[in-house]
């Protein structure tokens, strides 16, 4: 067994946990696909129960260091078939992503029902856990639910709203840095109270 000598420079990895929720067909999966692997499926299945994703990434911090950062995604179903083993994966998340189609209503109406779900189950509904609003499928038209009214829902339930289009890309980095900046800011902030 070999010692590694930590210098100011080196900083342990930590790993930040993300779950994805919505209704089946908002494109959950694809976005956290396009995200770890860089590619979108034109074919994709409903999820049956969980799939999993990780990014392997890092951030670079005020004082100069990089942060390296493991992010686990687990893209939680959104078929009612899965209730069960969806609630077992509430508990002890750093994020969340709650994510509606942009072109269908009822997506967007569901949300409060997810939050709800999620609440139950042991997400937190304090400041520890970041969850984003994500509009989906900006690429597609005609569009049922407008920016405004992302924002709004976002407003009203302490979280931060985005839109994004798995299939185009668009506005996949901006989503993800914010997250990982969010997910990491309270690591940092320790970490610059231990080192000089």
């Amino acid at each position: 067994m070999t010692t590694q000598t930590r210098t100011p420079e080196s900083l342990d990895p930590i790993r930040v946990r993300i779950i994805s929720l919505g209704d089946v067909g908002t494109g959950k999966s694809c976005l956290i696909k396009r995200y770890c692997e860089s590619r979108f499926a034109s074919k994709s299945i409903p999820t049956i129960g969980v799939d999993y994703g990780t990014r392997s990434t890092s951030r670079k911090m005020n004082d100069g260091r990089q942060l390296e950062v493991k992010m686990d995604f687990f893209d939680l179903s959104g078929d009612d078939e899965y209730s069960d083993v969806r609630n077992e994966f509430y508990k002890n998340v750093d994020g969340a992503l709650l994510t509606f189609d942009v072109t269908c209503k009822r997506s967007f109406e569901s949300l409060g029902k997810w939050l709800r779900e999620a609440s139950e189950y042991g997400l937190s509904s304090d400041t520890t856990t970041t969850i984003l609003v994500v509009g989906n499928k900006i690429d597609h038209r005609p569009r049922e639910v407008t920016e405004q009214e992302g924002v709004a829902f976002s407003i009203q339930n302490n979280a931060t709203y985005f839109e994004t289009s798995a299939k185009t890309g668009m506005g996949i980095d901006d989503m993800f840095e914010y997250l990982l900046r969010e997910l990491t800011r309270d690591e940092e902030r320790r970490l610059s109270s231990v080192l000089p």
